[in-house]
């Protein structure tokens, strides 16, 4: 069966077979590779490492290996010798081309054996003396290690982890992989270069380059150990290389030319010192042409490669942008478990929906069954009998007990059993009764999980949002801020400065608790980034804490508030909750309780205490309200709702939006006109379908906003006389003025806590 996902409704399938993810260009380089190991020898026979290349391949890029080694095989030896080889070398493309995706050290392990026993085979068919059966055996584990060398380092440069090539359980097959190939490129000349001593001078360079003595050491030994093994006892190209390694260890902070200058500058007085011949003077010419490999080979991009870094330095950026990838689509899963949560819920309404007259039919089904009046009551008079029937599930619905007495008609003259349906009947009923209650409140339930599923994809998405927003990280100013925050307390403090339309803001978290006040630190970032900020926000949250400040923005807010009491002698069950969210947005709440005193006031502290945090987390005010109305719902068995009234002002650019949810009318004073925002819909916590209402403009400097309780009814009239006397210049003098005109205007009888909240946007 193929691999397949649900997406809306629609069944993707995948169907499993071989990887092929191999370009054109990398199936010619894999080719032309095995073409030239299987040119190679070791000890007389043909390289090991030409079965282990293709036992670390895979899909298509086995098959393209396979071709290679072939088609030179068959070019260049005796085919009786060939044959055999070339079927093993198809056994092991062919299993490789099969499973080569599997990965991990178990089946690097089995491709090693694989190789290894293949080789192994191929060396018992075409041996032709016993002697060589036990050259075959070593060659068969040196093709075995060369397998799982290779593997060990694909995975790892796949993984972009190229320390884990030290590990013990890789570093031991990866050195014999390169003592052999070493070993298999010394067996190839062309003319008086040698491919294996141009190699090792490049690799013993580079190492020199990158590690100095240290990688001379471990790279120069590898190729010695290689070189040896092919040129028998030859252990001049060992010398020289050796020498010219040391030197240019020593010369590789001076940059490359200095280094394989250094290098070609040893080999060659060595060589003079130990006697110029062919083979010296070869030697030579090949550390110079590793020397020019050397000083073009692209290190800074290997480097990269091997450490994880993009080519083009936006790894932040792509790392980033993956995991807004990933959080859209844990969002869209969200909004899937949604859609399959209500379309699963309406097929089973529909499947299991029974009409109430199941309740008579299914207890007249079993008790009349057997009566001799069955077909003269449900066939000749089937609808005086169902009239009788629906007159007693009448009287059940009404709360009142039926009996023998309750039929009526012919049905009452002539039934027998009339007290035994009655009974059947009444238990029907309550149990169809039961399951209808039951299903209501399972129904009520899932709309409040399908409320909340919807808010938490918006809320995914809301964050992927933010993650692919314009703005721009600078790692600079992070740094600065993670030393700042160290200082003040915050241990292992991880901080975000990102500058978006010229403005700078900063988002950090840590561990413990600052030792400094919010003022404290706002003056500390003025001073690290020489700009001014908003007062930081502080939020602490189990052991850690959430800093976040914004620069300073165009607007400042002066806000002022009033609460009067129904009775002098209680509390007031209205809630006011005013904070900057250092972002740049300030939030003003309002929220009244069903009634007045105590037990209204801990509804409203709820509202005002769970949207605060829902908004200083960063969540979009829609959302929070949504999930503050689910949360309200099932907060306890008794009705739990209270109006809300949120102002968001963007202090940037003024730009206000005041939401509204069974909330009091409000006022906006804008130069010498008053509008009225009416207050519209339920309250929150009333029902799942939240009666939300939201209102947008853009508010300028000296214009105010007031905001009341529905205690507090007001007139635009008596509005534009208080401002007319005052113009909002003292707004603590406006909201009592404004608090004690509502009490003294309110019904006799109807009083009502009373709350006035006043916002004034400054710059």
């Amino acid at each position: 069966m193929g691999l397949f996902r649900v997406v809306k409704g629609k069944e993707l399938k995948m169907k499993k077979g071989p990887v092929i993810k191999n370009s054109y260009g990398k199936l010619v380089l894999i080719i032309m590779t095995e073409w030239l190991l299987a040119s190679t020898v070791i000890m007389g026979r043909i390289s090991p490492l030409c079965i282990s290349f293709i036992g670390g391949l895979s899909g298509t890029g086995a098959a393209a290996a396979f071709l290679g080694a072939s088609v030179k095989l068959m070019l260049s030896g005796s085919f009786t010798d060939i044959v055999p080889y070339i079927i093993i070398l198809g056994v092991v493309a062919s299993v490789r081309f099969v499973i080569g995706k599997n990965k991990g050290s178990a089946a690097a392990f089995s491709s090693a054996v694989l190789c290894g026993s293949a080789y192994f085979l191929s060396s018992v068919i075409t041996i032709k003396e016993s002697s060589e059966l036990l050259k075959g055996f070593f060659l068969a584990i040196v093709c075995a290690a060369s397998c799982y060398g290779f593997n060990a380092a694909k995975q790892s440069f796949d993984k972009n982890d190229s320390m884990t090539v030290f590990y013990p359980s890789k570093a031991i097959p990866i050195a014999v992989l390169a003592v052999f190939l070493i070993s298999s490129l010394s067996s190839l000349s062309l003319g008086i270069f040698n491919f294996g001593v141009i190699v090792s001078a490049a690799a013993v360079l580079t190492a020199a380059y990158k590690n100095r003595f240290g990688g001379v050491g471990i790279v120069g030994t590898v190729c010695a150990l290689g070189m040896s093994v092919a040129m028998d006892n030859d252990p001049y190209a060992g010398i020289l290389l050796a020498a010219g390694g040391l030197m240019a260890a020593v010369t590789a902070p001076k940059g490359r030319i200095p280094l394989s200058a250094s290098m070609i500058f040893t080999a060659a007085i060595f060589g003079a010192l130990l006697g110029m011949d062919k083979d010296m003077i070869s030697f030579i010419a090949d550390i110079v042409v590793g020397s020019v490999v050397f000083m073009t080979l692209p290190l800074k991009i290997i480097r990269e490669k091997m450490n994880g870094k993009s080519l083009s330095g936006k790894s932040g950026e792509s790392s980033v942008g993956v995991f807004a990838g990933k959080l859209e689509l844990v969002g869209e899963t969200i909004g899937e478990l949604k859609y399959a949560v209500e379309k699963t819920a309406e097929a089973l309404e529909d499947e299991n929906g029974k009409d109430i007259s199941e309740v008579y039919n299914s207890a007249c089904d079993r008790i009349c069954k057997n009566c001799r009046y069955n077909i003269k009551c449900w066939g000749d008079e089937y609808n005086d009998s169902v009239r009788v029937m629906n007159k007693l599930i009448q009287m059940l619905k009404k709360g009142e007990s039926i009996s023998a007495e309750s039929f009526s008609g012919n049905l009452s003259e002539r039934c027998p059993k009339k007290q035994q349906l009655c009974s059947s009947i009444a238990k029907k009923y309550e149990d169809f009764s039961y399951i209808g209650q039951m299903n209501r409140r399972i129904k009520e339930k899932r709309g409040i999980l399908i409320k909340q599923l919807d808010n938490t994809e918006k809320l995914f998405n809301a964050i992927a949002g933010d993650f692919e927003s314009s703005a721009v990280n600078d790692k600079t100013a992070s740094a600065k801020a993670e030393r700042l925050l160290e200082r003040c307390g915050v241990a292992e403090p991880k901080a975000a400065v990102t500058v978006s339309d010229g403005f700078m803001s900063l988002e950090a978290y840590g561990k413990g608790a600052l030792t400094c006040s919010a003022e404290e630190l706002g003056d500390l970032l003025v001073q690290t980034f020489q700009k001014e900020f908003d007062l930081p926000l502080i939020l602490n949250f189990s052991d850690k804490v959430r800093i976040t400040a914004y620069e300073r923005a165009e607007y400042g807010i002066k806000a002022a508030e009033c609460q009067l009491s129904r009775k002098n002698d209680t509390a007031n069950g209205d809630c006011i909750t005013c904070f900057i969210d250092g972002k740049g947005y300030y939030y003003s709440i309002l929220s009244d309780g069903m009634g007045s005193g105590t037990r209204a006031k801990i509804d409203s502290a709820f509202v005002c205490g769970l949207l605060t945090k829902l908004l200083e987390c960063g969540i979009e005010a829609e959302t929070a309200i949504e999930l503050l109305n689910t949360s309200l719902l099932v907060k306890s068995s008794d009705e739990s709702f209270a109006t809300l009234d949120l102002c968001k002002v963007d202090l940037f650019t003024g730009s206000t939006t005041i939401y509204k949810a069974g909330g009091a009318d409000s006022y906006i004073k804008s130069g010498a006109n008053i509008t009225r925002i009416k207050g519209r819909g339920l309250p929150i916590g009333v029902c799942e379908s939240l009666s939300l209402s939201a209102h947008t403009f853009i508010a300028g400097e000296n214009d105010v906003i007031i905001m009341t309780s529905d205690g507090a009814e007001l007139s635009e009239q008596w509005l534009e006389q208080a401002f007319m006397r005052d113009s909002g210049k003292n707004m603590d003098e406006l909201v009592k003025a404004v608090a004690s005109a509502a009490r003294f205007n309110s019904e006799k009888g109807r009083e009502d806590d009373i709350s006035v909240v006043a916002i004034q946007l400054k710059k």
